[in-house]
């Protein structure tokens, strides 16, 4: 007899929010071009690096302030990372308040089906949890998008030093979570880190496909709004 499910876990980019406009290192790009700055180096270690400090520092609950100051310092620390050229130190302030909206919680969108069905997933018993490959301060995006509530536990690769598809980073959510690995199924986006990498630590698994790339997976949805269906939920 299949284990009764106790708990989802899901993938963050791709599963529940994507960017709201472009990708960050686009719309940094063009911000700088338009300012006539250019970055020497970017990639995803700049992007790592920088919310170290975010991820230490940043406070949802603080003052205008509080907030104006970090994002200022936000700016200074991305732009000596990333060798940005044609800004002195000293400009950081005047620059903060677009790095806020290109690399801020605000750049990104929760899909429609998000809320709606997590509460209900939520209401009906099941235990949430995020897995997600990202940098420090998801779980800071997550409060500041009012899903915080909904979410036992919030594992991203950058505080767990490990990721997805490695089985260590899906049992360390077994273990936050209190349960056994085949009372847990994990939604995701990508064959790979997320459906095999929950199948080889023991999870169940499920894609969700909302760009239809994989049309003949066996263990796909479109949307959330079919998670039920898939789970053998009443609904």
């Amino acid at each position: 007899m299949a284990a009764t499910i106790e708990a989802l876990t899901f993938d963050w980019y791709g599963t529940l929010a994507t960017h709201r406009h472009k990708g960050r290192s686009r719309l940094f790009s063009e911000y700088l071009a338009l300012q006539g700055m250019q970055s020497a180096s970017w990639d995803r270690r700049v992007l790592y690096e920088v919310f170290d400090y975010y991820g230490r520092v940043y406070k949802p609950e603080a003052t205008d302030k509080e907030k104006s100051d970090f994002w200022t310092e936000f700016t200074k620390r991305l732009f000596e990372h990333a060798q940005v050229s044609g800004c002195s130190a000293n400009q950081s302030e005047l620059h903060a308040e677009a790095m806020r909206d290109i690399f801020g919680s605000g750049c990104f969108q929760l899909y429609a089906d998000v809320q709606p069905i997590l509460r209900t997933l939520k209401r009906d018993g099941l235990r949430l949890a995020v897995i997600s490959n990202w940098h420090r301060g998801l779980d800071l995006f997550i409060r500041e998008m009012h899903l915080s509530d909904l979410f036992e536990t919030v594992i991203s690769s950058a505080n767990t030093g490990i990721e997805k598809p490695d089985s260590r980073i899906f049992h360390e959510a077994v273990r936050q979570l209190g349960s056994e690995p085949d009372r847990i199924v994990h939604i995701g986006d990508l064959p790979h880190d997320d459906f095999m990498g929950a199948i080889s630590a023991g999870l169940g698994g499920i894609l969700i496909d909302r760009l239809g790339k994989y049309p003949t997976h066996p263990h796909r949805i479109n949307n959330l709004f079919e998670l039920e269906r898939q789970l053998h939920l009443p609904g």
